[in-house]
């Protein structure tokens, strides 16, 4: 085989990918590492950036060893949005590497949500309400318990951007489908000193990055990064871009009026559009093209209630998951499950929520408990995409992405609910096909981002069981008032 490859290197919440893929983004290579996350006090969730490099550098060579390291003409990697990266001025850390579960800076994120005039103008400029695992709420937490760390920061950066920094050197940078996540203008593209002064972090415009294209040329391996990983030194490498767009990318969405949805970490749920509206319910973000945004409602309401389910229902069995699966896939389309509100790690409610279940009977088994899960996990796409469809219209089959989309029955569970077609793309590992493409594109492969997507290989659309119709109304129904019952009771004992 001959002919440029390109690296897609995609690090989300909790596991670090790195595929090889070919001239036409086939696969032909693929590294996996387990990245663990940290939980040393109650709503912590955080790892050292020396132990994020280390599951992405084993990734990596993990990757490279199967093929030759010197036909890898560009090196793209996407990493999880929002958390909290703080860097020195020598590229050193100054904080741990806290991710978008992290919930430790909820009453900073009360105050500045609570406080009608400065919420307004974040979600007027910034595009999006205060996120609760945001740099916004997190930097003034860090600001107020860790005075240090803020001193010696010198700039703040993202997941993908600390694994960039590793692999090149050089300034610390991001870009804007990551930058418009904290401080961003979303219409101009640019820091908003306003977004800051909203935050009541003015202080913080020394740490804002420069801002760059995503598929920038940033940097080339170094020597040292080369001996970590088996890449070839020298190897160019681009400036990287957010895990929810490259996904978008390698689902073939990033195309106006298309849907995707994600099953991964967080239930994320995105429209590609022209258009600027903002909602609480929503994060209207920039894209890697300037003429296009995502519309994204998101929350982590997926695989934390998926993986949660098999752990205690499993019984630690090492065939837990695909037996549950095959069980719940046993019962009848229509079968009685118990309602679940998947609310482990935060809801789209506010801080609050907490995850639940009504309805269990004596009759029911372990797989009637499983599938009420993931009917519960198939309910937050709906709620989301309601709000979504407030302001938005999309077309053509859904696309769906994510590990649970793996299972044929979330598939058609998600098309039976949502009332649509769904596409599955036929490859596993979406958002480092959009890494890969970005590298491509950066590296003059590829004229434009929607070339790349044309190579996308979906499978045929799962149409929605007509009969079920009213089967998932009854679901959806329920799921909505069990929301609306234990509203005050959450209020009560949050």
């Amino acid at each position: 085989m001959t002919g440029p490859l390109f690296l897609g290197i995609d690090a989300g919440q909790t596991t670090v990918k790195a595929v090889v893929h070919d001239d036409r983004l086939r696969p032909v290579a693929t590294g996996r590492r387990s990245s663990p996350v940290h939980h040393p006090r109650p709503r912590f969730a955080e790892r050292t950036q020396d132990e994020l490099w280390a599951s992405a550098a084993g990734a990596i060579a993990d990757a490279v060893a199967q093929v030759d390291a010197s036909r890898i003409t560009a090196i793209g990697i996407s990493g999880h949005g929002d958390g909290l990266h703080l860097v020195d001025d020598d590229g050193e850390p100054a904080s741990p590497a806290i991710t978008a579960m992290d919930g430790r800076a909820f009453r900073e994120w009360q105050r500045i949500t609570g406080d009608a005039d400065r919420a307004k103008t974040i979600l007027e400029v910034s595009g999006q309400q205060a996120p609760l695992g945001g740099a916004g709420p997190l930097l003034a937490w860090m600001r107020e318990h860790d005075p240090d760390a803020t001193e010696r920061a010198a700039h703040l950066i993202w997941c993908k951007d600390v694994l960039r920094l590793r692999l090149v050197g050089g300034d610390p940078e991001t870009d804007l489908s990551d930058a418009t996540a904290s401080f961003l203008d979303m219409r101009r593209g640019q820091w908003s000193r306003e977004v800051l002064e909203a935050y009541d972090l003015g202080w913080a415009e020394r740490l804002l990055p420069p801002l760059r294209r995503s598929a920038d040329i940033a940097g080339a391996v170094t020597a040292d990064a080369a001996a970590a990983t088996g890449l070839a030194e020298g190897t160019p490498v681009v400036v990287g871009l957010h895990d929810v767009q490259a996904s978008a990318i390698g689902s073939a969405a990033l195309v106006p009026g298309r849907l995707s949805l994600i099953a991964g970490s967080f239930s994320t749920n995105g429209v590609t559009t022209t258009g600027d509206e903002v909602d609480p319910r929503w994060q209207c973000r920039v894209s890697i093209r300037p003429d296009l945004r995502v519309a994204m409602s998101t929350s982590p309401t997926a695989s934390p209630a998926l993986e949660w389910a098999v752990r205690v229902l499993g019984g630690g069995a090492h065939d837990a998951r695909d037996a549950l699966f095959d069980e719940a896939a046993a019962l009848e389309p229509d079968a009685d499950t118990p309602a679940m509100l998947p609310y482990l790690l935060g809801s789209p409610l506010g801080d609050a929520p907490t995850a639940a279940f009504a309805g269990i009977r004596a009759g029911h088994g372990r797989g009637h408990v499983f599938r009420g899960v993931l009917e519960g996990i198939v309910c937050m796409h709906v709620w989301h995409t309601r709000a979504l469809a407030t302001s938005y219209d999309w077309n053509g089959p859904i696309r769906l992405g994510g590990g649970i989309s793996r299972s044929p029955l979330y598939v058609q569970m998600v098309a039976d609910a949502m009332g649509q077609p769904v596409s599955v793309v036929r490859g596993d590992e979406v958002g480092a096909f959009g890494a890969a493409a970005v590298a491509a594109l950066g590296a003059g492969h590829f004229a434009s981002i929607d070339e790349a997507q044309e190579l996308v290989e979906l499978a045929d659309p799962v149409a929605p069981r007509v009969e079920l119709a009213g089967h998932w109304q009854r679901i959806i129904a329920r799921f909505d008032a069990l929301n609306d019952s234990l509203a005050p009771w959450w209020i009560e004992n949050a």
